[in-house]
């Protein structure tokens, strides 16, 4: 697990591909904008933007079974969507798909997940994770 105090997500897509990910999924969230921008200008790299979190996590799966390296990209409003299908398909079968977790404190509705993403992880005991954090507003 790691985290990122600012909006450096342009760099983490070539980070990223330098660790040898080589599958994208998830669903698009503004904050993580400069990443998708940088993803889909790289027409030789695998991008599927999905409509919920579990929907991605299971196509990452498939993915990873077919010998690919995905990452998942979420806000961390959806990671509810995710703790059956990490604690009930990852966890259970050993795989490990990396995890590009969106932190937001705003809009309003996102704060209740914004401050309870990281215990959530602990509790799923779950770290293949990278956060990303918006920096506090002014």
């Amino acid at each position: 697990m790691s985290e990122h105090g600012t909006n450096e997500t342009a760099k983490l897509y070539h980070d990223y591909k330098r660790e040898g990910y080589d599958f994208f999924v998830g669903v698009p969230c503004s904050y993580l904008k400069p990443f998708l921008i940088e993803l889909e200008r790289d027409a030789g790299t695998t991008f599927i933007p999905a409509t919920r979190e579990d929907v991605a996590l299971s196509i990452a799966v498939g993915a990873h079974m077919a010998g690919r390296k995905p990452v998942v990209y979420l806000q961390c409003s959806g990671l509810g969507h995710l703790v059956n299908p990490i604690t009930s398909l990852l966890k259970p079968y050993g795989a490990s798909i990396h995890l590009l977790i969106s932190l937001r404190r705003q809009p309003f509705e996102h704060f209740e997940m914004y401050r309870i993403t990281r215990d959530l992880m602990r509790l799923m005991e779950y770290d293949n994770y990278r956060i990303v954090e918006e920096a506090e507003p002014i």
